[in-house]
């Protein structure tokens, strides 16, 4: 047995996740409203269903195919399938590969002469992988894992053709289970695969552009935030991000994120005209929705952003941060915050930004100043009685949009609630009084 959990080990090479989807289409179930119902309950709206291979003798090779390698590079003695998901490919892969199966029943038949649960012969001190299709939360693999282990037998990891991420992980760390799960791909990226072929919507364009919502994912890694995006995904919301972005890279978690909607980045780029140029081009490629520079850096430097960013990107200039007070204005700006909320968004709509990032307060004198063709954003806003936090200049979403925003950030009002997509249907449904 292993020494401790690794990371998901992604044997199918990325360079071919497109042709192993196309290859699998003919078991791969997809519907944009996340209707397919899951086993253990909820929804979905990508379902690998290998089983269904058994219909489709060209999918039941490729499958084959794409197990072998792995199989071999391990060196096991024989593998362990979970017949719920993979019996039709555990004889086939058997055959070609040359090394022995057990089947393992998720419950035993009495009255066998053979052993009630296990199918097949094994000796303790074998070295064996379990596989099976996906992985969600581990909970299907801990009764073959347990059985392998009364047996004797040394489990090399879990073989998956794809990871669900939701949860195996903590599970198996809280159960002091140290065996490494090895996923050929994600189901994150079989989604992206589908999204970019166009055998699924991103989301439905009418909702995408009804919705009003800036999702603030802040302080959460990469795959929490996948995990909130994909089920954000088919209310449209605008996906913000701060600090992730620098974790993992512009390259790496733009292409990522931008398969479930509409990326903010939230860069507040403040520096010398040539570096904010720089961070800009450098983004510029994956077209995101809205790059964020500080008004504050002059005129020089918001130009050089939109010429960076080009017509597809949004410049969203940061005036004053929404966790000023008036006090604070005047200690940084001497200014009051009205005062210079306005004196900055002009200078930067003038120097080229299509919209301006202000508080709840700045809202109606911007729209007087900037008139109508200027995007207006505010952060800082919350639903009537809940906690403002950190921020000082805050309103609800309802007043906020009456007095001419044309998106509100809210964080961690969604993040915080039992349901992220109920709580924003419900803002848009209840206090706004649209669909969504």
């Amino acid at each position: 047995m292993t020494t401790g959990i690794i990371p998901s080990w992604d044997w199918v090479s990325p360079r071919d996740h497109a042709q192993v989807v196309r290859d699998l289409l003919p078991v791969i179930k997809h519907d944009n409203s996340r209707r397919l119902p899951l086993k253990k309950g909820g929804t979905t709206d990508v379902y690998l269903n290998l089983r269904d291979a058994r219909s489709h003798p060209r999918v039941l090779r490729r499958l084959v195919d794409l197990y072998m390698p792995p199989l071999r590079w391990l060196g096991v003695d024989r593998f362990v399938e979970v017949p719920d998901a993979v019996s039709c490919i555990a004889g086939p892969l058997s055959a070609a590969t040359g090394i022995p199966y057990l089947t393992i029943r998720a419950e035993a038949k009495e009255g066998r002469v053979a052993d009630a649960k296990m199918i097949g012969n094994c000796r303790p001190g074998e070295k064996v992988v379990i596989i099976d299709d996906v992985i969600t939360d581990g909970g299907s693999k801990l009764g073959p894992y347990q059985q392998c282990i009364e047996k004797g037998l040394d489990v090399l990891g879990i073989l998956v053709l794809a990871d669900r991420e939701q949860g195996w992980r903590e599970e198996f760390a809280k159960l002091n289970i140290r065996c490494p799960v090895w996923a050929g791909m994600r189901l994150h990226d079989i989604r992206r695969e589908l999204i970019a072929s166009g055998e699924m919507l991103r989301c439905d364009p009418n909702v995408e552009l009804g919705n009003v919502i800036i999702a603030a994912l802040d302080g959460k890694s990469l795959q929490e935030t996948l995990s909130i995006a994909d089920r954000m995904r088919p209310t449209g919301a605008i996906l913000k991000v701060n600090d992730l972005a620098f974790a993992e890279g512009f390259d790496h978690l733009l292409p990522q994120l931008s398969v479930y909607g509409r990326v903010m980045l939230d860069l507040k780029s403040y520096d010398i005209p040539n570096t904010v140029s720089n961070i800009c081009k450098r983004v510029a490629a994956h077209r995101p929705w809205a790059v964020t520079v500080h008004a504050s850096g002059g005129p020089a430097m918001v130009r050089e952003a939109r010429m960076a960013l080009g017509v597809h990107t949004h410049v969203l200039a940061v005036t004053v941060l929404t966790s000023f007070d008036e006090k604070t204005c005047d200690d940084v700006y001497h200014r009051r915050p009205l005062d210079q909320v306005i004196g900055l968004a002009k200078l930067a709509v003038g120097a080229g930004a299509t919209g301006i990032v202000c508080s709840a307060e700045e809202v109606t004198h911007l729209r007087k100043e900037l008139g109508e063709d200027v995007l207006l954003v505010v952060p800082g806003v919350r639903s009537p009685g809940t906690d403002a936090g950190d921020q000082k200049r805050v309103d609800t979403p309802a007043r906020v949009m009456a007095n001419g925003a044309n998106f509100v950030v809210m964080g961690r009002q969604l993040l915080g609630a039992a349901d992220p997509v109920v709580e924003s249907m419900r803002v848009h449904k209840e206090e706004l009084k649209r669909a969504a």
